[in-house]
């Protein structure tokens, strides 16, 4: 797949996807806006080079669990030195849209950076209804809104397919799979989306 030899090559960088100071502040908004995640478990599909990942190992404490999964295992090298420090980090080599996630168990699925790769996101959505706690939540967020993240894929021809929906029509998609969605937010420097199941 073009998309993933386009990751591979990215990984050969020294800091591959690394955050750049003006994402600060938006980082500190992704955080207030998922919430006390004390002691939570959280599954982060497509998490690369483990850049939020360590974000997140630090927002779920000691107590907490991440399960961080990706298919470019030059990726994963980066994810894998970024968190090896933090013993409530399990990072894995999985494809997001075969993996097999434990059915009710998890009460944070994040889609960070990450869902307008899905080539199919129907059968992913439909494994995340499952794998969700019953009061746990979807959240899929980019740092840039779909209209400015979708002119960055544009620019590279392996991306040009990878578009990301912008939160309304995602919103009614999800709704027609019967799930809750609790705020849809798509501004130029951030996507937001949460839902929870009905």
């Amino acid at each position: 797949m073009e998309s993933n030899r386009f990751f591979e090559t990215m990984a050969k960088g020294r800091m591959p996807l690394a955050f750049r100071p003006e994402h600060e502040a938006r980082l500190e908004r992704l955080r207030d806006r998922l919430g006390a995640l004390d002691g939570k478990c959280v599954v982060e599909p497509g998490c690369g080079a483990g850049v939020l990942t360590v974000r997140l190992a630090e927002w779920v404490g000691a107590d907490g669990h991440v399960w961080a999964f990706d298919s470019s295992e030059g990726m994963l090298s980066h994810a894998r030195r970024f968190t090896e420090e933090f013993p409530q980090v399990l990072v894995e080599q999985a494809d997001a849209e075969t993996v097999e996630m434990e059915e009710g168990s998890w009460d944070l699925i994040l889609c960070f950076r990450f869902y307008p790769h899905l080539k199919n996101p129907r059968p992913f959505l439909q494994k995340c209804r499952r794998a969700l706690a019953t009061d746990g939540q979807l959240v899929i967020a980019n740092l840039e809104g779909s209209a400015r993240l979708n002119e960055i894929h544009g620019r590279h021809a392996v991306m040009q397919g990878d578009i990301m929906p912008d939160a309304e029509t995602l919103k009614r998609q999800l709704e027609a799979d019967r799930w809750m969605v609790m705020e849809a937010i798509d501004e130029e420097d951030e996507f937001f989306l949460r839902a929870v199941l009905l």
